[in-house]
This record gives C-alpha cells, sequence and structure tokens, in this order.
C-alpha cells in the first residue's frame, strides 16, 4: 500500500504496536517480535527483511542488484584498513587490540563488559583501544574516519552470523533500554522508531517503502554517494525526522538501540556496505 502523501501517513503512524511486556527477555522479545513481523509479511522469512526497504519493492531490490558492490565501498573499505593497521608507538596498532586482528569480532558487538560496567559497541571497543594508546580518539558520528573503520571491520565478518549475547542482568537491563527507547515517542511529531518500522514495515513513504527492524543491523555500514553511514549514524538521521534531538554520537542511548535492534538480527548474516540511495 502506498502513501499518496506524507499526511496520510503520519495519521497512520500514530497508531502505534503496542510494546512488548516489559519483563520479557531479550529472547522472548526477540521472538516476538519476528512472530509479529511474520504475521505482517508471511511470505519473507528474517533473512529477507534484512534486505530493508528492498524486501517490499521488487523495483528497489533490482536498483541494489545494479549497485552490488557499492559505489566507494571499495575506496571506504581500504581508507578503512589503514586507519585499522596504522602503527602506533611501540609498533601497537588497531588490529592488534582484537583476536585475530579483528576478523569475525562484528558479529559479536554490541556486548556488556562487567569491567566498565557499560554497553561496549565496536565504536566503543575502538575508541577504548586508541585511548589506552595515547591515540587520538575517533569521532563516532564521522564517515570518513569511524565509518570507514566499520566498513573494514565488518567486511572481515561477510557471511557470519550475528551472535549478541544477553547473558546477566545487567546486559538484559540494557536491552530492555534499548527496547524503552525504541518504543518512546519523542520529538514534534509524537512518532517513536515502533510507529513506523512495527506498525507500517512495507507501506511507503514517499518513494521507499519502511524496513521492518528484523535484520536492520546485518548491513550496515551503509554507503550513501560513497560515504559509509553506520547504523548509529541512521538512528540519529531518524530522530532529526522525527523533530527529535537526536542523541550525541557515541551516547549510551544510541548503543542502547544500537544493542536491542543488533539483537533482534541474531542468527542473520553480517552483509556490509550495502548500497543505498
Amino acid at each position: 500500500m502506498r502513501f499518496p502523501d506524507r499526511l496520510r501517513f503520519a495519521a497512520a503512524a500514530l497508531a502505534l504496536a503496542l510494546p512488548l511486556a516489559a519483563s520479557a527477555g531479550a529472547e522472548d522479545v526477540r521472538n516476538q517480535v519476528i512472530a509479529q513481523q511474520k504475521e505482517r509479511h508471511p511470505s519473507l522469512a528474517p533473512s529477507d527483511l534484512a534486505a530493508g526497504s528492498a524486501a517490499f519493492d521488487p523495483e528497489r531490490q533490482a536498483e541494489a542488484e545494479r549497485n552490488r558492490p557499492a559505489p566507494g565501498a571499495a575506496e571506504a573499505i581500504e581508507a578503512g584498513k589503514r586507519i585499522w593497521t596504522r602503527k602506533f608507538g611501540k609498533g601497537k596498532s588497531l588490529a592488534g587490540c582484537f583476536p585475530n586482528g579483528g576478523r569475525r569480532i562484528a558479529t559479536a558487538y554490541p556486548q556488556y563488559d562487567p569491567r566498565v560496567k557499560r554497553l561496549v559497541t565496536l565504536e566503543t571497543a575502538i575508541n577504548q583501544c586508541l585511548k589506552t594508546h595515547g591515540q587520538p580518539l575517533l569521532e563516532a558520528a564521522d564517515p570518513q574516519t569511524m565509518g570507514a573503520v566499520l566498513a573494514y571491520v565488518r567486511s572481515l565478518a561477510v557471511a557470519q552470523k550475528i551472535s549478541v549475547r544477553a547473558g546477566s542482568a545487567a546486559a538484559e537491563q540494557r536491552f530492555e533500554e534499548g527496547r524503552r527507547l525504541y518504543y518512546t515517542r519523542m520529538g514534534q511529531q509524537n512518532y517513536s522508531c515502533a510507529s513506523c518500522h512495527l506498525g507500517h514495515s512495507g507501506n511507503f513513504f514517499g518513494n521507499a517503502a519502511v524496513p521492518s527492524p528484523v535484520g536492520t543491523a546485518t548491513q550496515w555500514p551503509w554507503l550513501r554517494e560513497g560515504r559509509p553511514v553506520t547504523l548509529q549514524m541512521r538512528i540519529r538521521e531518524c530522530l532529526d525526522r522525527m523533530g527529535a534531538a537526536p542523541f550525541p554520537a557515541g551516547s549510551d542511548e544510541l548503543a542502547h538501540l544500537d544493542y536491542f535492534l543488533t539483537y533482534l538480527s541474531n542468527g542473520l548474516a553480517i552483509r556490509p556496505n550495502a548500497w543505498r540511495p
């Protein structure tokens, strides 16, 4: 169903899908969201939903195939590799801070770190390494540095399945905070993330179908005009469109939303650096 104008979409979006019970654990919430989306899109598996807007739009799917690999992806990956392998003093590098030089690590982030009592995203882990070695930190909102590094590191996990964990009460608490933020109405338009992506996934807003939250975490960074856009960058863009003040780059709020969405994509393969218009 295509909405002819934004007013009709806005009116429909106010009918927010009921939030899931706050007492439900992360795995129960994931299963319930997948079941909701299966009921809404019975012909699509979670792996199909990972295509984003293209899952509901054959024209967008064909365009995505024509832009595979995404224009600018090779350049972004190479730029990220240079930053990742650059030697600090005493021969250290970002690659040396992670197992196997960073291969396959992207499947496990975000993760709760009991030592710092904080949810650690891949961005956080990268900056922790830089801080440890007395190096300038990367700006989480900068596509030319952090975006490029994530394009490279996630390219080292292509086809590996996302496997973030919520194996402690503290991790479950962070997941629940992400879930709460996802369902919270905010901004001038009184939308929540769930208003669009749960209740109206597959409907068209302008020329693009609204993506499902299931699979959202598989394809980032997306390449838009050759620029890597991370999941957290995209969340900030969405908040701005909602008329809400975006959470600061690298904030705990963005980390919790990242964790919630990535957990919903558990078991799905990472396919980073996809093209987006």
